[in-house]
């Protein structure tokens, strides 16, 4: 199975109390899909080896082996002098989150990496400008924001990175990667990749940069009235964003909408309410389920004015957690046919809690279901129409659509998108080749 996506240079919610989350951001800035919700705080301190510990507690038996081994790996380890407590102490808790199966989902933070995923999560960061997957063991590039120094050394979608500053990074996970990739504002950093489509391999020298990244943005597509609405995130505000980006497409003419959630790894799961509010009326837009089973249908929000446009959305396996909340109402209540490849299949609904040195425990508490009560948690949502993207495709931002009287950038963008061109003949409408432009709805 492939891993979920991360971002090197996220977009992500910014943590807030009492707010809802609906996408996790893990290690060093690196985004994976989940869902959270919520704030809660969990004091106290932290029993070492170097106190009596228990021998045993209510559902752990045998707690005493614990203590054994940490005390043998202190005492007779060849590298002990090398150890700290706080390292075997954090590496204890890595190892009993990773024992609970939920991965990508439930995970620890050190204070480190809280800060770290903090900073990121203001959609203003310092990296290159991609965002990746792993796909087989290959460090895939999903997406390239425009006008980034990636962008600017001609990265592209499909890219796959083999090395970073002359080393292999075959075998890295991606936080791994992250750590190789990211730095300050300025300096430089050596990547080498091979695009899969000519067999070419690159060697490039990319400067690091601060960035700052709407999370929607929107472009008609050329010699259509449909436009092409991108969410890239379900951050604070985002679903605001949408609506402005909405509302500015319909002023410009718009009379049908493409919501393009591909790569998109979630974020808030009210700003997932607002946005599914916008083209949804008096609808379930999710139910939450928690532990002991009671289910509880979360609605939408109806002081938001939704669209009846014409609508169809796009996904791929790299839509998780939020967009896969939006797509599943879209889909359940037949508003709009989905598009593209099964999503990735989050499901999981976490609570955030600070473990009182800095650190933080994201653990499952409950999930989320379709408003039909299906539990997509490793199936994903199956699109109406499966429309998967060849090595050579490369799927079309907003920003790739510019308008202007030289329609052959924009066309030649969108005909290498089979996803985009399948949505744009669900709506009844084709891109022009010899012909004039078709009628648009």
């Amino acid at each position: 199975m492939n891993e979920p996506p991360v971002y090197i240079d996220p977009v992500a919610p910014s943590p807030r109390p009492a707010s809802a989350l609906a996408a996790l951001v893990l290690l060093v800035v690196v985004f994976v899909v989940g869902v959270a919700v919520g704030q809660s705080g969990f004091g106290g301190g932290v029993t070492t080896a170097s106190s009596p510990g228990p021998t045993a507690t209510p559902g752990l038996a045998n707690m005493e082996l614990f203590w054994t081994a940490l005390q043998d790996i202190r005492d007779k380890y060849v590298g002990r002098g090398e150890l700290s407590d706080q390292t075997l102490l954090y590496g204890a808790i890595r190892g009993m989150v990773d024992s609970l199966g939920d991965t990508g989902h439930t995970t620890f933070l050190t204070p480190e990496e809280v800060k770290l995923l903090q900073d990121s999560l203001n959609q203003s960061v310092v990296g290159i400008g991609v965002t990746l997957a792993q796909r087989d063991g290959a460090n895939v590039v999903t997406s390239v924001l425009p006008d980034s120094p990636a962008h600017e050394a001609g990265v592209q979608p499909g890219d796959v990175i083999n090395a970073v500053d002359g080393e292999s990074v075959a075998g890295l996970s991606l936080d791994e990667l992250v750590t190789r990739v990211r730095g300050e504002a300025g300096t430089r950093v050596d990547i080498s990749l091979v695009r899969p489509s000519t067999g070419a391999t690159l060697e490039l020298t990319i400067v690091r940069q601060e960035l700052h990244v709407p999370a929607a943005t929107w472009a008609l597509v050329p010699t259509t009235h449909v436009a092409l609405l991108r969410l890239s995130s379900f951050s604070a505000g985002s679903a605001a964003q949408l609506l402005a980006a909405r509302d500015a497409a319909t002023a410009a003419g718009a009379t049908a909408f493409i919501l393009d959630l591909r790569a998109n790894p979630g974020g808030y799961v009210n700003e997932a309410v607002n946005v599914a509010s916008q083209f949804l009326h008096e609808q379930t837009v999710y139910i939450s389920e928690d532990a002991s089973g009671t289910q509880t249908p979360v609605k939408t929000d109806d002081a938001v004015e939704a669209t009846d446009l014409p609508l169809v959305v796009l996904v791929d396996q790299y839509t998780a957690s939020a967009a896969e909340i939006v797509a599943g109402s879209i889909q359940s209540a037949g508003r709009a046919p989905i598009v593209g490849e099964t999503t990735f299949g989050t499901g999981t609904v976490l609570d955030v809690l600070d473990l009182g040195d800095g650190s933080q425990l994201r653990l499952a508490t409950s999930r989320w279901l379709t408003p039909q009560g299906e539990l997509i948690f490793g199936k994903g949502i199956v699109p109406d129409q499966i429309v998967p993207l060849a090595s050579d495709d490369v799927p079309v931002d907003p920003e790739m659509l510019p308008p202007g009287p030289d329609l052959a950038p924009a066309l030649n963008a969108a005909a290498k998108d089979p996803q985009l061109l399948k949505a744009l003949e669900l709506l009844g409408v084709a891109l022009p080749t010899r012909g004039g432009p078709p009628p648009s709805p």
